[in-house]
């Protein structure tokens, strides 16, 4: 299936449409110094908030299993 213009699908995808894109920052000649690390304290707060999570879902967890063993009796 040919387009109006007579070039076929497939065509606009090996297109690039415009000019090429203008390359900003470090090339690989200059590399980038900037550490992409974050900062530890960050760190620190989000592992907290990841165990406190993970010890109420447990903690949920435990006291579903208590009440539905409890309704057996």
């Amino acid at each position: 299936m040919r387009q109006p213009n007579g070039v076929p699908p497939a065509a606009y995808l090996t297109e690039r449409a415009g000019p090429p894109p203008i390359r900003l920052g470090a090339g690989p000649d200059r590399p980038y110094t900037r550490s992409c690390e974050e900062p530890p304290v960050l760190e620190a707060v989000f592992s907290t908030l990841l165990v406190l999570v993970c010890v109420g879902v447990l903690a949920f967890a435990g006291l579903t299993v208590k009440k539905l063993y409890q309704g057996q009796r």
